[in-house]
């Protein structure tokens, strides 16, 4: 297994709620636990992340959403 998948894994199984709104990918990007070790490696999508998944955590949507966008 490669490392990218392994810390893929982690990320999936420690913050991803598959209740909560947005994909897993975007859940593990909004995660705010910046002591974690793989916190700096963690995985990110591709595309922005809805307005209506960022609504729902705590976090400054310029961090996540292009800027012009919002």
């Amino acid at each position: 297994m490669s490392l990218r998948r392994v810390i893929n894994e982690k990320c999936k199984d420690c913050i991803y709620d598959p209740a909560s709104k947005g994909t897993w990918r975007q859940q593990v990007s909004l995660c705010c636990i910046r002591s974690c070790p793989l916190w700096s490696f963690r995985p990110k999508p591709t595309r922005p992340i809805p307005l209506t998944v960022i609504s729902n955590y705590t976090t400054k949507i310029d961090q996540y959403w292009p800027k012009g966008d919002v």
